[in-house]
């Protein structure tokens, strides 16, 4: 087939097809986790480490949803334990995701990790006003996980290290 040709049919298949068909979707990692059984995720871009056994040292005078702080390859990495956060009850549980947002370290005591999935950017949705102010400053989006997985909480660590 000549070149001509070649660029003729080339141009015939993709003249049919709307812009944005003619690229993949845009999607981004997700690290999903578990706290007090509803599903969490935040962006895998974020995420530093997985580590499920530490020794977490008390510090006094702290607010209560701030467990303490761990030793990370000689870095003092604070950890929030996610279910005070949310004013759930302890619990004993022993995996700390870190996260590296804009530069700072910080550790989530999570009940357990599950998995990673690839998340569309535009199949995110708002989440809807809650009676619990809690959830409002933390979370930024839901997203329905496939074959019906349940709903994923976006975790937003601009508004968790900052409060914005």
């Amino acid at each position: 087939m000549s070149e001509e040709m070649a660029l003729f049919t080339k141009t015939e298949e993709t003249d049919g097809l709307l812009p944005e068909d003619m690229y993949e979707s845009e999607t981004e990692k997700y690290l999903i986790f578990l706290s007090n059984d509803i599903f969490y995720g935040v962006n895998a871009d974020y995420v530093v480490d997985i580590i499920t056994e530490v020794s977490i040292t008390w510090l006094p005078m702290l607010p209560p949803h701030i467990r303490g702080v761990v030793n990370l390859r000689g870095q003092i990495v604070p950890i929030i334990d996610f279910r005070r956060l949310l004013g759930q009850p302890p619990k004993n549980n022993d995996c700390i995701v870190v996260l590296d947002f804009e530069e700072t370290k910080i550790g989530i005591l999570v009940d357990t990790v599950d998995q990673m999935v690839d998340v569309e950017k535009g199949t995110i949705l708002s989440v809807p006003y809650q009676n619990t102010q809690d959830m409002q400053k933390i979370i930024s989006g839901m997203y329905s996980l496939p074959e019906g997985g349940g709903t994923l909480m976006v975790l937003d660590c601009a508004l968790l290290l900052h409060g914005r």
